[in-house]
């Protein structure tokens, strides 16, 4: 837990699945190195930690999303009493044009 926080960030398996697909996908193009994007999701997760209200509220009721500095990826998360819970690790132009004008 980063300091300053009094909720650990946790990560939901679809989320732990996205990310290595996510950073496999946009490093096997050449979009990031893939230890590039990592520290990026990495810092962005501390981020969001010590500061959980910081993201823009979500498409769904009751999640945030918070873009990944220098990347293509977006954090989807949600905030309950007792964590910080990572939903989602999307690609913006993937998911986001998916998703019509919702």
């Amino acid at each position: 837990m980063a300091r300053g926080s009094p909720r650990p960030l946790e990560w939901s398996e679809a989320a732990r699945l996205q990310l290595a697909g996510q950073v496999e996908y946009v490093a096997s193009r050449g979009i990031v190195r893939a230890d590039v994007v990592l520290e990026r999701i990495e810092r962005a997760a501390g981020f969001i930690e010590r500061h959980p209200g910081i993201g823009t509220p979500g498409r769904r009721a009751g999640t945030r999303e918070w873009p990944v500095k220098d990347s293509p990826l977006t954090l989807i998360y949600r905030i309950s009493p007792k964590k910080i819970q990572v939903l989602a690790v999307v690609h913006q132009r993937q998911f986001f044009r998916s998703k019509g004008n919702e």
